[in-house]
């Protein structure tokens, strides 16, 4: 597996945080790496009405607070996973992404996994490396890795390919011509608005052909076996689709960015993944070096 650092698992201790709980864990071992839970602490803050001056976090309830946390936060971790299992605990105050981006950056995460909403959402918007956004997925499933064709895809291409090397399972790699769009763009150049016909069917065979011998190049590169897939449909909704009819048990998609903008967006198609997909998802940033 190609990342390196620990697998930082970020917990509200809900029932549903188990399974990144347990995901994280499954990670952290599989790579051979140190397994960190971080817990976000709300902020415990005393008032001075008349010295402000004074105003901050108050240690007297904050610390008290920490060392309550630590040792709950500890017995779900040995509840879950057993007593033997070996994990560093940090916690961090604030509000949720951004205390465990501050728990990232200090443990210089090599994996972050969180579970689905809106907090994974922020998490992946500006991390710096892979999230995996965990959910209950199927028993031995494979692995899907979607692309685009561009470079910024590619770290995820190659993510996907070591985890189901890694896993010992089934990787299909699939791109999207989605040719109603590339219709309904290029239209909308046109002086008034001039719809244009659909493209032939003889044409879309030989995008469709042409996305596949691509498509079988890039599985070749990777030094992978398995099978690829060219959908018709908007990227989003296909990658879904695709994953339920595998059934994937991971779906590795990337990121994009936008000049100038210092940092990192998502995309509607890896926001669409994250929601929708009947699994677990790993988005991989812009330009993450392997």
């Amino acid at each position: 597996m190609a990342i390196a650092g620990p697998v930082l698992v970020a917990t509200s201790l809900s029932e549903a945080d188990d399974e990144v709980l347990r995901q994280g864990h499954q990670m952290a071992s599989g790579i051979g790496v140190r397994l960190v839970v971080c817990h976000v602490l709300p902020e415990a803050y005393r008032v001075r009405v008349l010295f402000p001056q004074d105003a901050g976090i108050d240690p007297t309830v904050q610390e008290p607070l920490e060392r309550k946390a630590r040792d709950v936060v500890g017995a779900r971790v040995a509840e879950v996973l057993g007593a033997a299992a070996d994990a560093a605990i940090e916690l961090e105050s604030g509000s949720p992404h951004a205390a465990i981006l501050e728990v990232a950056e200090r443990t210089r995460a090599g994996l972050m996994v969180v579970g689905p909403g809106h907090t994974a959402h922020r998490v992946a918007r500006a991390a710096t490396c892979p999230v995996l956004v965990a959910r209950p997925s199927p028993e031995g499933g494979g692995v899907l890795g979607a692309t685009d064709f561009s470079d910024p895809s590619l770290p995820a291409v190659r993510l996907a390919a070591d985890e189901a090397r890694r896993r010992r399972v089934a990787l299909r790699l699939v791109h999207s011509t989605d040719l109603d769009a590339a219709i309904a763009m290029a239209s909308a150049g046109l002086a008034g608005g001039i719809p244009l016909s659909p493209i032939p069917d003889q044409t879309a065979r030989e995008i469709a052909k042409d996305a596949r011998e691509r498509l079988l190049q890039v599985m070749a590169e990777t030094g992978a076996t398995g099978d690829v897939l060219v959908l018709s449909e908007r990227p989003g909704a296909g990658i879904v689709a695709a994953a339920q009819d595998m059934p994937a048990a991971l779906v590795v998609v990337g990121t994009r960015g936008r000049s100038g903008v210092p940092r990192l967006l998502m995309g509607s198609v890896a926001e669409a993944v994250v929601d929708h997909a009947p699994c677990s998802v790993m988005v991989v940033p812009l330009h993450l070096e392997l």
